[in-house]
């Protein structure tokens, strides 16, 4: 009897001992943070050519593949209620939200509600909350995760929710919505939301230098009246990099004992690859590796991060291309050629003109990327050839300059706006076991949700 109750007894106490240490398990494999980073329209061969720019023309390693090497990765679709090709509305507000929608809707349900966000659910529990982007601030992909709109074209709406939503570091471009007309922003109800901000508690900045010494719970940065500028355009402005805005969300964000979610996007990646500009696409790419890094150590410093990398879709259709004018086997991407771009699209288009003459293409061309035309390359994208054959896919000049440049660069693209292509998502800290497989783009939520332990 003795000897069948103590076996009882030591049962129960291995039993107890399991519960208990499945328990601390489970708790251990929390995250008290959350660093989502998304590359907006950034696609596999735009990781791959960024990839093959900084490992063999500049020789620095590249961040993404060492996560991607060290955590997990798997890939990612994003099809949504309207179509298997999505755009940054409906696709970050899947993220964001864990529900399929319509085009362009922020943060609404197919039923026209409010759609609860993960950073809406950190903000309930106590965790501090950020949003970033080099794009801006009232674009689609933050405005997703704090605002609520039934068409994201909506940015004045955006800009008001926004200032009203407490969340604590609000990082980005189009100041224009947070200002009226009268002092040349785009309001139409004449309300100074920039004033208003400040009296919701938040510190106003507008300059790198400004950021840097900006202290306080909550910080409104707007660098831009439109969107930020192009990596590749921004040396000697007054606007920080991406590196440095996702410092200083850190910075303040981490004080928080409760913890924090911070989604930081390179919002810009999407506008190159819309023009198909594949200088714009590597800088700002490259930008976004080196603000990986910082969010890389600061989970290496607090294991307690989950930090997520991916997109929300592609842009462009690109591709690296095999063969040069008059290369008898293939010789792929010409990096030294990329390396001689000196300005974006932006900056080319605008010396161009609306309407430029063979001679002027020929002069910008070679002003920007070191190229000699040939008077027939010149007509062609004089012509615009590529647009009046395919105007769905293919909007305006642009396309047809980087027809013309493809041999020279050994870079193709398939069109100027999203493709369906699948996308790469990696992670690593807690709860980044479950990335792996084929993972539909509302599954980040509950990978999200699940890591940080929440049960509704």
């Amino acid at each position: 009897m003795m000897s069948r109750m103590r076996k009882l007894f030591v049962g129960y106490i291995i039993v107890i001992t399991l519960v208990f240490s499945l328990a601390s398990l489970s708790i251990a494999a929390q995250a008290k943070n959350i660093i989502l980073m998304i590359g907006d329209g950034m696609g596999p061969a735009h990781v791959h050519a960024a990839w093959l720019y900084a490992t063999r023309q500049l020789g620095k390693n590249f961040v993404m593949t060492e996560i991607m090497n060290k955590g997990r990765t798997a890939y990612m679709f994003n099809d949504t209620l309207d179509s298997t090709v999505s755009e940054s509305a409906e696709a970050a507000t899947q993220m964001a939200t864990g529900v399929k929608v319509h085009v362009k809707a922020i943060s609404v349900g197919p039923d026209g509600k409010p759609l609860k966000t993960i950073l809406e659910m950190a903000k309930e529990k106590g965790k501090a909350t950020g949003l970033v982007t080099t794009s801006g601030i009232t674009d689609a992909t933050p405005a997703a995760f704090s605002a609520h709109v039934d068409n994201r074209s909506k940015e004045d709406v955006i800009a008001d929710q926004l200032i009203k939503s407490n969340v604590n570091i609000l990082f980005g471009g189009r100041k224009g919505f947070f200002l009226p007309e009268a002092e040349q922003g785009k309001r139409k109800d004449g309300r100074n939301l920039i004033n208003e901000a400040k009296q919701h508690g938040y510190t106003f900045v507008e300059t790198a230098d400004q950021l840097k010494e900006a202290q306080g719970e909550k910080i409104l940065g707007l660098f831009n009246r439109e969107n930020m500028l192009f990596e590749i355009d921004r040396k000697g402005s007054q606007e920080p990099s991406l590196t440095e805005m996702t410092v200083k969300a850190l910075e303040i964000l981490g004080k928080d004992p409760d913890g924090f979610f911070l989604m930081v996007e390179a919002g810009r990646i999407d506008h190159a690859a819309h023009h198909n500009d594949i200088g714009g696409v590597i800088w700002d790419t490259l930008a976004f590796d080196e603000a990986i890094k910082v969010a890389y150590d600061y989970q290496k410093n607090n294991p307690d991060t989950l930090l997520i990398i991916t997109a929300d879709h592609e842009t462009g259709g690109l591709v690296v291309l095999p063969h040069s004018h008059k290369s008898p086997e293939f010789v792929g991407m010409n990096l030294e050629g990329i390396s001689k771009i000196k300005a974006s699209h932006e900056v080319r288009n605008k010396e161009l003109g609306k309407d430029p003459t063979p001679e002027k293409i020929k002069e910008v061309i070679k002003k920007y990327y070191d190229i000699d035309l040939s008077n027939d390359e010149a007509q062609a994208i004089k012509a615009n050839c590529i647009g009046r054959l395919d105007p769905r896919h293919f909007t305006d000049m642009d396309g047809s300059i980087a027809f013309v440049l493809r041999l020279y660069h050994r870079i193709g693209w398939s069109l100027e706006i999203h493709s369906g292509t699948p996308l790469p998502l990696w992670g690593i800290g807690p709860g980044s076991e479950k990335i792996n497989g084929w993972r539909h783009n509302t599954e980040l939520f509950k990978i999200m949700k699940e890591a940080y332990g929440f049960q509704y």
